[in-house]
């Protein structure tokens, strides 16, 4: 993956780890366009758990130079835990508008009344421009 300045030459986190708040504030002061955010997307099985995926960028002169991904996942149900984030990625589409395209897919596994276990993998596709313009495509899929 190619990316001319991720915050001053950090490394794009996309792992399942975010940005702590100090870094969060010293990017938003090195994105002299604004930093841009999608509207969370969320995902849920209603009782048993809640994913919510987050997605910043800043771009400079109409090329994105750092994006932040993160992923909250909840769990309300004894029976049900998260696996964890099982496939991400963050990369250009190599368009002439510059756009940019960030997956995640993570996975929940809930045990039902008979003792079976059933996983889900809730997912989000989102497609930036460095502008802030962007589309989401999300679901949720049998594990």
């Amino acid at each position: 993956m190619t990316i001319k300045n991720v915050l001053a030459g950090s490394v794009v986190l996309w792992a399942g780890l975010t940005f702590a708040a100090t870094d969060e504030a010293s990017a938003a002061r090195d994105c002299a366009s604004g930093v841009r955010t999608i509207k969370p997307v969320v995902l849920e099985e209603p009782g048993k758990w809640t994913y919510t995926y987050n997605l910043s960028w800043c771009a400079d002169g109409g090329a994105v130079v750092w994006v932040v991904p993160a992923v909250t996942a909840r769990v309300h149900s004894a029976a049900c835990r998260w696996i964890g984030r099982i496939e991400e990625s963050v990369r250009p589409t190599k368009d002439e508008r510059g756009r940019w395209t960030a997956f995640d897919m993570s996975e929940f596994s809930c045990t039902d009344n008979a003792g079976k276990e059933h996983g889900v993998n809730p997912w989000v596709v989102v497609t930036f421009e460095p502008a802030g313009a962007y589309d989401t495509t999300s679901g949720i899929a049998a594990a």
